[in-house]
């Protein structure tokens, strides 16, 4: 009678137990049927779509994949050559699981009783690789082995003690905040306004605004507590890149109601890597549209002007922080770094000085 037969049936996955980043718009949840476990991440933006992992089969492994069954949506159990427990394994129970976000919130590990059963990467559902699995051996169809000297187990408990730190006083934050705030105090000048620029997700955030004769400077508080979802996808050395700060200096004369907006659009800029599952860095363009200026609607974010101040940031849990000032830009002058790269625009830049801090100025192009 087949798969589908009375003592064969395959029952409907139940979903054991779900949780959602507190970073990224994405929800992690594992499946099990009566014939294996899965892990899951579904992101609400269609880039990131669905990732898999395979967690365990329940009964005993097929010798070949079952392709079948594939066809029909059904979740494959892991072929026999690839299981350390090929006669299969007891069900799960909800009670004894627990998934931890990794700090970037677009990865994510299954622990029972403590122990990583599971993770995915973000690199999970790239190039035929879908996630570490402890029960896994080699390197599968569905899930590669999680073996004991893979970086992922030292990343999972990095990512417990910082969700663990939120509890504690004082917080992250708490240490953070301050030390940033003096040190731009003592770059710029004692600031009397500070806005909370955190919402109602993710870590407490703040921007620091000083007004002064000639220029106006804003710049981010603690946005580097996070590490940026991605920069170990293109960067071999994620720790030069993974956590940011932002700033932007403009011409004074900014009226109240112009302040704020700014500080808005900022704000805006620092959800980016979170909301889209991205990251920010030297010579990338965001939109950056303002109530003050028709023309300069867009910004690079750069360190590389010699007008702007060169920001050195103590490291924060191994990783440098790069702090990226946002310079506007025109749309004529965003199409040319289309073309030619952010650099061609950026000497052109160097070349008017102080003038990038006005949002009346000419265009480079």
């Amino acid at each position: 009678m087949g798969i589908f037969s009375r003592n064969n049936k395959i029952e409907k996955p139940q979903v054991l137990i779900e949780l959602r980043s507190p970073s990224c718009p994405i929800t992690a949840i594992v499946e099990q049927d009566n014939r294996t476990a899965y892990f899951y991440l579904f992101g609400d933006n269609e880039d990131f779509g669905m990732k898999s992992c395979w967690i365990r089969n329940l009964t005993e492994a097929p010798e070949k994949i079952e392709t079948k069954l594939m066809e029909k949506g059904v979740p494959p159990m892991l072929t026999k050559e690839f299981c350390k427990f090929p006669k299969g394994q007891e069900a799960f129970k909800s009670d004894n699981l627990e998934i931890v976000w990794l700090e970037e919130g677009d990865g994510a590990a299954l622990l029972e009783n403590g122990e990583i059963l599971c993770v995915i990467p973000s690199w999970g559902g790239d190039n035929g690789f879908y996630g570490y699995a402890r029960d896994c051996k080699g390197m599968a169809d569905f899930a590669w082995e999680l073996s004991e000297d893979n970086e992922m187990r030292k990343r999972v408990e990095n990512a417990i003690e910082f969700f663990d730190a939120w509890d504690k006083e004082p917080n992250p934050f708490q240490l953070v905040q301050p030390k940033i705030l003096n040190y731009y105090d003592e770059i710029f000048g004692k600031s009397e306004k500070y806005f909370a620029i955190d919402g109602s997700e993710g870590p407490p955030k703040g921007l620091y605004v000083l007004e002064g004769n000639e220029k106006t400077v804003f710049a981010t508080v603690a946005v580097s507590l996070r590490p940026q979802p991605k920069v170990e996808m293109y960067c071999e050395n994620p720790s030069e890149l993974n956590r940011i700060e932002l700033g932007i200096i403009l011409k004074t004369g900014l009226t109240n109601e112009q302040v704020n907006d700014i500080a808005g659009l900022v704000s805006g800029i620092t959800m980016i890597p979170w909301e889209y599952i991205t990251f920010l860095a030297e010579g990338h363009t965001v939109e950056f549209q303002t109530r003050i200026s028709e023309k300069y609607k867009y910004a690079v974010l750069t360190n590389k002007l010699k007008v702007l101040p060169q920001m050195n940031l103590a490291s924060y849990a191994k990783s440098n922080i790069s702090f990226l000032w946002i310079v506007p830009i025109s749309e004529r002058e965003l199409e040319v770094m289309k073309e030619s790269g952010s650099q061609a625009v950026l000497s052109r830049l160097e070349s008017i000085g102080e003038e990038i801090f006005n949002l009346e100025r000419n265009e480079v192009v």
